[in-house]
């Protein structure tokens, strides 16, 4: 709730403090622009222990716990820095620094807070103006949706993400933004459509309730992925590998759809992809293409694609109604166990019988509620939660949110499409 802005010219720098702990809580954000610097940071204990952190134009430096409260940070008036060995000459600076004023008098020095959270959790909503009904999650997207997606990232990544299967519509619709617009991805998964967003002249944030599904879009410039069925796509649908080294460092966030945290009107487009038909409810349908609404600008564009109840003729799926459960075989070795380790005994054959009490089954069922192991083909089946749509109900959708118009609207690959734009 407090913004500070420096102006550094070559030669200007500011001496070794710490943030006034009585006047700012736990969390400060720098961002720096125009020019790089050197930030020296010295440990309050041991003044002798020193770190530097080059911060480069455009870069964000978040300080908490001990590096908000044990460690001063100065940066030395010299008109050069040195880094990696290259001497890099200053040029003007301007710094952002985001602090959290507190509610006090200031007559009393606070105790010190270490927060072990990176980046930190702050307390209260997100977004103040959502309706209780839409941010309590139902159960079965709780249980069948988001406790799936978090126990299955890593396969999910590895079968899905980084055979970079995009839907030709969607991309279409990113290359035919303006260069350098600000792209939402919101429910971005695994980050797929970051590449194709980036190599489009566009800036992409994301967004998703799954942080195991974040965090693997950090590899997703790893080694190209040669499964046999990674070569049976389409080319049309795929990202090649040197289009998904374009994302090397994505811009994302743990968030729920039903409060994005962006400011309003910030964004120039987004697109959600496969999100809709995991919402279990109409009022939680709408609210987040509300959300969407919320966070593009007047004028902006936005895609929303979800599973429909019809499928192509070709197609090895058929739904019997619009609310199902869909299988999802999950291979064990990408699965993270818990901890099983029983306490020492001195009974070696208590520990042999106990240990064969504890079947594969009965591991993965104590692990991952809800899941079944199937022994025949030693795989952990979830069931995903999914939402089938029909012909029409999308365009229903967006007929209640009186923000947006409609502007194209079809089908493509077992999916119903929608574009939109705000008023």
């Amino acid at each position: 709730n407090q913004l500070t802005v420096n102006h550094y010219t070559p030669g200007q720098g500011i001496g070794s403090h710490v943030d006034t702990v009585s006047a700012f809580g736990d969390g400060l954000l720098s961002l720096s622009l125009q020019s790089g610097i050197v930030m020296e940071f010295r440990n309050v204990a041991n003044p002798q222990l020193k770190k530097h952190l080059y911060l480069p134009p455009r870069s964000l430096v978040a300080m908490t716990g001990p590096a908000r409260f044990e460690w001063e940070h100065m940066i030395v008036t010299r008109r050069t820095d040195c880094v990696d060995g290259v001497v890099l000459p200053r040029g003007t600076r301007v710094s952002l620094t985001f602090r959290t004023a507190l509610a006090l008098d200031g007559s009393t020095p606070l105790p010190r807070v270490v927060s072990h959270e990176m980046p930190p959790i702050w307390g209260g909503e997100s977004n103040p103006q959502v309706s209780s009904s839409y941010a309590s999650t139902p159960e079965c997207e709780r249980d069948h949706v988001h406790k799936v997606y978090d126990a299955i990232a890593t396969q999910w990544h590895h079968t899905r993400g980084r055979r970079g299967v995009l839907w030709p519509g969607a991309t279409q619709f990113l290359e035919r933004l303006p260069q350098g617009s600000i792209v939402a991805d919101v429910g971005c998964g695994d980050g797929k459509y970051f590449p194709a967003i980036v190599e489009a002249g566009s800036y992409v944030i994301g967004s998703d309730i799954s942080r195991p599904l974040l965090e693997t879009s950090f590899h997703s410039n790893a080694a190209p992925n040669n499964d046999s069925k990674a070569a049976s796509i389409p080319e049309s649908r795929r990202v090649s590998h040197h289009r998904q080294a374009l994302c090397n460092k994505p811009a994302v966030a743990v968030a729920d759809c039903m409060s994005v945290p962006l400011v309003t009107e910030s964004c120039d487009a987004a697109i959600c992809i496969a999100v809709l038909h995991h919402l279990s409810t109409k009022e939680r349908r709408i609210r987040c293409i509300q959300e969407l609404a919320r966070i593009v600008k007047s004028g902006g564009v936005m895609n929303i694609q979800a599973w429909a109840m019809d499928q192509a003729q070709d197609s090895k799926r058929r739904f019997a109604s619009e609310d199902v459960y869909v299988p999802f075989n999950a291979q064990p070795k990408y699965l993270q166990l818990p901890s099983t380790n029983p306490p020492a005994s001195n009974d070696a054959t208590a520990d042999k019988a106990a240990s064969h009490d504890r079947s594969t089954a009965q591991v993965y069922a104590d692990a991952f509620e809800g899941a079944d192991y199937d022994d025949r083909k030693g795989l952990v089946v979830f069931q995903r939660y999914c939402h089938l749509y029909r012909q029409g109900e999308l365009e229903e959708l967006v007929a209640q949110v009186p923000e947006v118009e409609l502007v194209e609207s079809g089908f493509e690959s077992g999916n119903y499409f929608v574009i939109i734009q705000k008023r």
